[in-house]
């Protein structure tokens, strides 16, 4: 049997999977429609971008960017 190796980057799904939940709790903004990114420490405030949304990516926002 052929062994088949598949490699799936879910790392903006991250912001999706985010955005939803949000919604679901009543939350009015969709944080997909605007420049956003998940990552870091939200107290510490640094870190780096794990995800971020499409609008963030046309802005030039790449993942593993410092916060």
């Amino acid at each position: 049997m052929e062994r088949i190796i598949f490699h799936i980057d879910v790392n903006n799904a991250y912001l999706s999977w985010t955005a939803v939940k949000k919604l679901k709790e009543g939350e009015k903004l969709d944080i997909r429609t605007i420049p956003s990114v998940i990552g870091g420490n939200e107290k510490d405030r640094h870190g780096i971008v794990l995800a971020k949304s499409p609008v963030a990516k046309k802005m030039g926002v790449v993942s593993a960017e410092p916060i």
